[in-house]
């Protein structure tokens, strides 16, 4: 596969990675940046390159940042994420702020384990290589955060 295929094949799932760990305005320039580590590394010879992605996505937005994230400004990163969104019904509305608030409770590890596994797909062995933990405490990680959603109230 050519480097114009595999970008395109990618960008948009690293680009969703991105965006929930930072700004508009930063993101364009991470991605940019990931996929010119990619370029030169030749990742796209890999079998399945996204969990290497992921991880230097990861460690260019932490080059990026530099600086402890409060959980305030998580909120308003998702809430902001949730606002960009396409228009959904007023309780969907509800149902996904409250979603929002829950994962801005959980400790970084445990949200982005959760996150890392449902959001963009990963399997168990691969996000605990991108968080650097072991899979046996991914699985713990998961598990709890899975409890502490389950406890988000539903509004029908």
């Amino acid at each position: 596969m050519d480097f114009e295929d595999f970008y395109g094949r990618y960008v948009d799932r690293v680009a969703s990675y991105v965006l929930r760990h930072t700004s508009l305005r930063d993101a364009e320039d991470i991605v940019a940046e990931t996929f010119t580590v990619a370029w030169r590394k030749r990742i796209e010879r890999l079998d399945d390159p996204m969990p290497w992605l992921i991880v230097t996505a990861r460690n260019v937005t932490r080059q990026v940042r530099r600086k402890e994230v409060s959980a305030g400004e998580i909120t308003a990163r998702l809430i902001d994420l949730i606002e960009t969104s396409s228009p959904s019904a007023e309780i969907t509305a509800l149902r996904r702020r409250e979603i929002t608030e829950a994962l801005a409770g959980l400790d970084e590890v445990s949200r982005e384990a959760l996150l890392l596994t449902t959001w963009d797909g990963l399997s168990g062995i691969d996000a605990a290589r991108v968080l650097g933990i072991t899979p046996g405490a991914l699985r713990v990680r998961v598990h709890r955060a899975r409890t502490t959603m389950k406890e988000v109230p539903v509004h029908d």
